[in-house]
């Protein structure tokens, strides 16, 4: 007995949660009505001879933005989605123009928990998994290659947040990471936890991530869990690589300890330097202007990889004397690849020695790699074992009432109902499980989210959006709570208990005022619960609209 408007924005909010993030990759299964996620979407990216001369050449990356599977399955309607610009040109071929390095150095960072696109649309960019195929392509190259991440793998503290860091650790070994920085996000775990999810190995170079922090200490001990610098030698190029934590990035974490980066890098350098490296880089986590003022101040270090940037990088660097300081974007959509030119050097221009690219992973230049699939499945099982969408505590709504479900929704508002059965929305769970239409028709294997906090807070109804959070009556699983699969009404209008009190009370009026949900409320904060920037950005408001909308006073 929901409002005569009911549905106002079902269908607009099954589309956000998936955030496996860098996009996921299960969407929906028929025809597509909306185009949510195509978050990770192509950014520009620049194959370019790094040099100091005025004009740098710049490529745009592929950008091949279509329309059509949205979020999950929840995509029925048959009428397109206009598209907002016109097909953009297929991507420039990989390392254009580039002669073979001596090394290629693959630089990530600022994951923020993007394991995998959620595939709630397509044309999806990054993930471990064509971050991998990058890999086998430079391999195929017979260019000798390694890696470095500057941390930030996760976005939240919580016990799913632990479970995905130990995944994209276990794909960035897969990958042979040599290095991994520490970003506020993984020292909010606290001591306790982080030193269970780090159990670092021997330093066995080109096989295991070494956890990298110079002015961070765990439980006041040096090197517990992890390392002040590394030594790596990759065919014949030895690199010392250490990670700083800046003052502006530093948070109130439990048992840890946040050393001056000014005051720890003199020694730090010192130490590194008895090795006799041919390239010294810095992992900086801090904003650009912090990273700068740490180049100028230590002119030792050639590359520094450096947090701060915007998520769509263009790849240009920056040099502060002979260093030259990067970034490569955030989410995973994207990896910076450096090429080292010893051969080139030339002291009028350090730059001369390098080459420098961000590119955006795309399906048209990059495949699945089945190893990174294997991870994926093992994460969703573990989602599964833990059942966490149960485990989790729940938390009141504040109108505090109970979620009753469509069906009893449809009792009175039974035009809106039909309605509803005919939209996406009423079937974003099985898109969980089915994927997109036209992954079925390619064949791809389609990993199941229905056991995914961070997939089921869009796909089913009663749960928190944006923080990821199940009310205390919401959908716990198909077993316990079937009346709650999809998308429903209540997910716009709130939970319905209170309604039907007010409806048995006769009091008409004050049940309508509860419920309802005004176009102008829909366009400005609803539908963006699920229809963000990160899962919807080709969402529009007024098109998407007339897919579900439902005038009946039934």
């Amino acid at each position: 007995m929901l409002s005569n408007r009911f549905s106002t924005q079902i269908l607009l909010i099954a589309f956000l949660s998936i955030s496996l993030q860098t996009g996921c990759e299960t969407s929906s299964t028929p025809e597509v009505s909306l185009t949510p996620e195509e978050s990770n979407q192509p950014e520009t990216q620049s194959d370019q001879k790094v040099t100091t001369e005025p004009a740098v050449k710049k490529e745009q990356s592929a950008a091949i933005n279509t329309p059509e599977a949205n979020h999950s399955a929840s995509q029925h309607a048959t009428t397109p989605v206009k598209k907002t610009a016109a097909s953009p040109s297929p991507p420039k071929p990989l390392f254009k123009d580039w002669p073979a390095p001596r090394l290629a150095i693959v630089l990530t960072g600022e994951r923020h928990g993007y394991l995998e696109p959620c595939g709630c649309t397509q044309n999806q960019t990054g993930g471990v998994s064509l971050l991998a195929n990058l890999f086998k392509q430079i391999e195929e190259r017979k260019w000798p290659v390694t890696a470095f991440d500057l941390g930030g793998l996760v976005k939240r503290n919580r016990r799913q947040s632990q479970i995905k860091y130990e995944t994209i650790l276990a794909s960035l070994k897969d990958m042979n990471y040599a290095g991994v920085g520490l970003g506020p996000e993984e020292l909010r775990f606290g001591a306790d936890i982080f030193l269970q999810l780090h159990n670092p190995e021997p330093q066995t170079p080109n096989t295991t991530p070494t956890f990298l922090a110079a002015n961070i200490l765990i439980l006041e001990t040096p090197e517990l869990g992890k390392t002040a610098f590394k030594i790596v030698e990759v065919s014949g190029v030895k690199m010392a690589v250490t990670s700083i934590l800046s003052k502006s990035h530093v948070e109130k974490f439990p048992d840890i300890t946040w050393q001056e980066p000014a005051k720890v890098l003199p020694d730090v350098i010192k130490q590194m330097q008895a090795a006799k490296p041919d390239l010294m880089i810095l992992l900086s986590q801090s904003e650009k202007e912090e990273s700068k003022a740490l180049a100028e101040k230590f002119p030792e270090f050639d590359l520094l990889l450096t947090s701060g940037g915007v998520e769509d990088p263009l790849g240009e660097p920056e040099f502060i004397g002979k260093t030259m300081m990067v970034d490569v974007g955030h989410k995973g959509k994207s990896a910076g690849v450096v090429g080292y030119y010893p051969d080139q050097a030339d002291k009028a221009d350090p730059s001369k020695r390098f080459r420098f690219t961000v590119i955006e992973l795309d399906k048209q230049r990059f495949n699945d790699t089945p190893k990174m699939a294997e991870q994926m499945q093992f994460y969703q099982d573990r989602l599964k074992q833990e059942d966490l969408a149960a485990k989790e505590l729940p938390i009141d709504h504040p109108r505090g009432a109970t979620f009753v479900g469509a069906e009893t929704c449809g009792e009175c508002h039974t035009k809106a109902y039909e309605k509803w059965l005919t939209t996406a929305h009423a079937h974003a769970y099985e898109s969980l499980i089915n994927g997109r239409k036209d992954q079925i028709e390619r064949g791809e294997k389609i990993v199941s989210r229905i056991y995914d906090p961070e997939c089921l807070s869009c796909h089913v109804t009663g749960w928190h959006p944006q923080e990821v959070l199940r009310y205390k009556s919401g959908f716990v699983n198909k077993q316990e709570s079937p009346h709650l699969l999809g998308q429903q009404c209540e997910n716009c209008h709130g939970p319905g208990s209170g309604h039907i009190e007010l409806v048995e009370m006769d009091k008409l009026e004050e049940a309508k005022k509860v419920m309802r949900v005004t176009l102008a409320e829909a366009k400005k904060n609803t539908c963006y619960q699920c229809h963000d920037l990160d899962n919807s950005p080709k969402f529009e408001f007024d098109s998407y609209w007339e897919k579900i909308k439902h005038p009946w006073r039934d």
